[in-house]
């Protein structure tokens, strides 16, 4: 009984990892595994980087400088493997005479190439084969060496489809059968180089860029082999670049139409090209990675499991895009045509290409490489429409990406598309270019080539991810700032079962800014700005989101500079969400005060300041749910300071003035500057701010302030000589409170709002109002309004210190989250 013949598998080993003898070890041991079960085919690439050299040396040959120093480099690389070999270049026979032979002829055809200034089609064709002939010669004598039966043979069993010496196709009709005479049925491994064929008289001719991904497709499909391999240096197809998205996941499988799509937008993972002859003779195809063979990789066929709506993200950069338009293109037939003929004619390929539905404009985009050529086409071919107005001038648009999602799953669902914008809008980026064709497996948007990363991220963590990332840029880590730290990661694990992930990306204070790729180790987040910060101007922070391409960053301002506050709206135009304790935004002229917002509203991003009037207590929310619910204020007083709470409130129990302050300052109550409370202005930028939040267009100039004590007469800083300088008020304090007391009053330091009118002041207020058991760092307001009446709204609570502000910062900044779409 003859033995059953063996199922013939086609395995194809990739330049990238043939850089040197260790990827050629790795291949014969991957072969070696197989060898036992099929009858083997394996195509092989160059070894990395020799053809890239080979055509700089024709390129240099061509403008007629010496293209030597390019074709040595070429063969060294060669070379270098060969004497790696533990038994030198003659343990490989095959190879290393192949090499000599290919040095000669490759000095000799690049000199007349240099002579001649141009290079004949046959001439580029010889030259670059050379790179496979000499890998496919170098495998099989390794494969002999171990012991296995391997033969190699040339690529006259690929016989081209036409004369095209460059970008050919194999006639897979004719190679069927030479390979299978070629293969016979006692061979057991047969090698053949990739890249190129043989026509009848012996002439090599190319299959184009990534050429051996198809010559191994197109000898299974020839075969009808049971699978396809391709061996390369990565594990297969992923849901995005992993070098870009970090949690990106192997996909265990894909279609055929869904592999294409991912190729064609950008993951080099195997040629488009290959994947036409196995779709068309349903060759499963498996990609694999052959450092780590034992890994399943991603299987490409016809029956892939929809297992997700959306199979990956892919991005393409450098590319440009280019707009023909005018009123001469509306109802005129063949258009498209004649853009798409004149970029063909030229071997410019189209990657996009959109019309307006008014036909005014045609949009399209190729690669950044070849704009110039095809800028100059399609003048050279609407020459005549320019010349008569009927076409403006052609745009083009360097330094463009697209980026785009894939899934057969898509045509079965509605809003993809608005998913898919909806997170490149949160990322903060302007889709100039959106296209879908009409099998639906694909859509693909252009944006500016420096926003191709965060698009990525931001559609991958839309459809894959469960877990919000929250990125943080902390400027200002005084008390507030540093008790916020520990907030978070206090609430680190809290958040993670909650599907948030919140990651420091940056932290300043007023001289070192630090800033890391990953999260900031908050352990060590001290140690690591003081030996690792660098100085910093607000540029380098807006910079910081596009240097590691964040989705949906915030900056956080806790600090009291109102140089930073006056570039709030820089940092929302640059895409960033602003959480601010500090005030001065807020208060500065109204011009800014409606531009913040308007930059807010324009680039959809969110401009958060709950603490700036009541700490951790919920005023602004509060009060812009009265307003939008259609209430209306009457009347306002509160107590709007956590200090000025806690001093006045101490002078109820018989303490100095001086005595008040000092415990404030010790227990972190007041602002950096303590003057800043005792003069009342930061009473007045609360009461500002709340004026404003119910319409009023008042500027600080308009509250009326009568401070505690004259500031311009105190030193400067919170340290004992402040406190001894206050020593002179103690006598005035304590005669004021005792005559209050005797009126059953107390004193407080209150902000009020009547009518347009506002004032801070000290008053004695009855004990037995809203306002006369507010104390020790408590905050109040009381609202009357049009709901609210005549028994008004109260809000009571802790004002002061950094723990409650910092709750209230963390507070606005869960608010920023985005979260993606279930």
């Amino acid at each position: 009984m003859s033995e059953t013949k063996k199922p013939i598998l086609v395995q194809k080993f990739g330049g990238s990892m043939l850089a040197d003898l260790n990827g050629f070890e790795a291949a014969v041991s991957v072969i070696e595994s197989y060898a036992g079960r099929y009858q083997l085919v394996v195509v092989l690439s160059a070894v990395r980087g020799v053809t890239d050299q080979l055509l700089r040396a024709i390129d240099r040959a061509e403008e007629g400088s010496d293209p030597s120093e390019e074709a040595r480099s070429a063969i060294s690389a060669q070379k270098r493997v060969l004497e790696s070999l533990s038994g030198g270049p003659e343990s490989a026979p095959g190879a290393g005479s192949f090499l000599n032979k290919a040095e000669i002829r490759i000095t000799e055809w690049l000199e007349g190439i240099r002579l001649l200034q141009q290079c004949p089609p046959e001439s580029r064709a010889k030259i670059l084969a050379t790179g496979e002939g000499f890998s496919s010669r170098l495998l099989a004598d390794l494969l002999v060496s171990r012991g296995l039966d391997a033969t190699w043979s040339d690529t006259d069993v690929l016989p081209p489809a036409n004369d095209d010496q460059l970008d050919t196709l194999i006639d897979i009709d004719a190679a069927s059968s030479k390979l299978s005479h070629r293969l016979g049925s006692e061979t057991s491994i047969l090698v053949l180089p990739g890249f190129y064929g043989k026509g009848p008289g012996g002439q090599i001719q190319l299959f184009g860029r990534n050429g051996t991904d198809y010559s191994a497709a197109a000898v299974a499909a020839a075969l009808q082999a049971e699978k396809c391999q391709i061996w390369k240096d990565v594990d297969g197809f992923f849901s995005a670049d992993p070098g870009v998205v970090l949690n990106a996941v192997c996909l265990s499988e894909v279609s055929y139409e869904e592999a294409m799509e991912l190729t064609y937008f950008g993951a080099s993972v195997i040629s488009a090209k290959a994947l036409s002859p196995l779709a068309a003779a349903e060759i499963p195809c498996e990609i694999r990675n052959a450092w780590h063979p034992l890994r399943p990789g991603t299987l490409v066929h016809s029956d892939a499991t929809k297992d997700g709506v959306v199979r990956g993200i892919s991005h393409l950069s450098e590319v440009a895009s280019i707009t023909i338009q005018g009123g001469g293109l509306q109802g005129r037939v063949g258009i498209v045509r004649r853009v798409t003929e004149s970029l063909a004619r030229n071997n410019i390929s189209i990657l996009l290409i959109v019309q307006s539905s008014s036909e005014f404009s045609i949009t399209l985009c190729v690669r950044e490489k070849e704009v110039k050529k095809a800028a100059r086409a399609l003048r050279e071919e609407f020459h005549f429409e320019q010349m008569h107005g009927l076409v403006e001038d052609i745009l083009v648009q360097p330094d463009r990406a697209m980026v785009s999602i894939v899934g057969d799953g898509m045509k079965h669902y509605r809003g993809i598309a608005a998913r898919f914008l909806t997170a490149i809008s949160a990322a903060g980026i302007n889709v100039e270019v959106i296209a879908q064709g009409s099998t639906e497996s694909a859509i693909a948007v252009v944006v500016e080539g420096r926003d191709a990363i965060a698009a990525t991220r931001a559609c991958h963590t839309s459809f894959f991810s469960k877990t919000t990332h929250i990125d943080v840029l902390l400027l200002g880590c005084g008390n507030v700032g540093s008790e916020l730290l520990r907030q978070f990661q206090s609430q680190a694990g809290h958040l993670l079962r909650s599907h948030m992930e919140l990651r420091v990306r940056a932290i300043a204070n007023s001289r070192k800014l630090l800033v890391t790729n990953n999260a900031i180790d908050l352990d060590h987040w001290e140690s690591a700005l003081r030996d690792q910060g660098q100085p910093w101007t607000i540029e380098d922070v807006i910079n910081i989101r596009e240097r590691l391409g964040l989705i949906n960053p915030t900056v956080i301002d806790c600090t009291t500079d109102e140089g930073l506050a006056g570039q709030y709206v820089a940092l929302l135009r640059a895409g960033f969400h602003v959480v601010a304790a500090n005030k001065k935004a807020n208060t500065m002229d109204m011009a800014y005060y409606h531009e913040l917002r308007t930059a807010a509203a324009q680039n959809f991003k969110k401009f958060l300041y709950e603490t700036n009037v009541g700490a951790g207590l919920p005023v602004i929310d509060n009060m812009q749910a009265l307003l939008r619910s259609g209430d209306r204020l009457g009347t306002f007083e509160g107590i709007l300071s956590g200090s000025l709470s806690m001093i006045l409130g101490v002078l109820d129990d018989g303490e100095t003035l001086s005595e008040a302050v000092e415990k404030a300052i010790s227990l972190g109550f007041t602002e950096p500057d303590p003057r800043d409370d005792l003069s009342g202005m930061d009473v007045a930028r609360k009461l500002l701010i709340i004026a404003r939040e119910v319409g009023l267009e008042l500027e600080l100039d308009d509250i009326e302030v009568e401070p505690v004590v004259p500031v311009d007469q105190l030193p400067d800083g919170g340290g004992e000589g402040l406190v001894t300088a206050l020593q002179a008020y103690d006598q005035v304090f304590r005669d004021r409170a005792d005559l209050a007391k005797s009126n059953n009053k107390v004193l407080r330091y209150v902000g009020k709002i009547e009518g347009e009118k506002c004032r801070v002041s000290i008053e004695e207020t009855p004990v037995t109002a809203p306002l006369g058991a507010v104390r020790d760092g408590e905050n109040a307001l009381v609202l009357h309004t049009r709901y609210y009446a005549p028994i008004p709204l109260v809000l009571r609570g802790y004002g002061a210190g950094a723990e409650v502000t910092a709750a209230g910062v963390f507070a606005d900044l869960l608010r920023t989250a985005w979260r993606p779409l279930d």
